[in-house]
């Protein structure tokens, strides 16, 4: 895979996902009261009784977009694929595709797999959502 990811590193909040992309797991959210898992981008309340848990990391396309990328180095524009992912759980997710930028990806499913985010050793892995069928064969 040659996606190419900003560095990422953990703070307490985050800890508990990173620990499980780490270990090529995808976690969510979740209120233990009701089961519904939360959007990434909700403020938990602090009442709230959450808990990270496994999610199954596949979902579908539906929506996406190419940004073309100035070259470090003078040469070609990196065209970069980015969209967002509506979880087989629910929520949505907006991510990095590792994906043919010229393609149709209208409801194309996806998974989850993890890569390096910088070459340090503090920088973590992060999800990157890659077609279902090639991210299995990669497996």
């Amino acid at each position: 895979m040659t996606v190419r990811i900003n560095p990422v590193a953990r703070d307490e909040e985050s800890a508990a996902f990173f620990d499980g992309a780490a270990v090529g797991e995808f976690r969510l959210l979740r209120r233990r009261s009701t089961g519904e898992y939360l959007d990434p981008r909700t403020v938990p309340d602090p009442d709230d009784d959450l808990e990270w848990t496994a999610a199954a990391g596949t979902g579908t396309v539906v929506s996406w977009s190419v940004v073309h990328k100035r070259a470090r180095d003078g040469g070609e524009p990196e065209r970069v694929v980015v969209g967002i992912v509506e979880l087989a759980e629910g929520p949505w997710w907006w991510c990095r595709l590792d994906a043919d930028p010229d393609a149709d990806l209208w409801q194309l499913p996806v998974r989850a797999v993890f890569v390096p985010s910088g070459p340090e050793p503090d920088h973590e892995k992060v999800p990157v959502f890659a077609p279902a069928e090639e991210a299995d064969h990669a497996r």
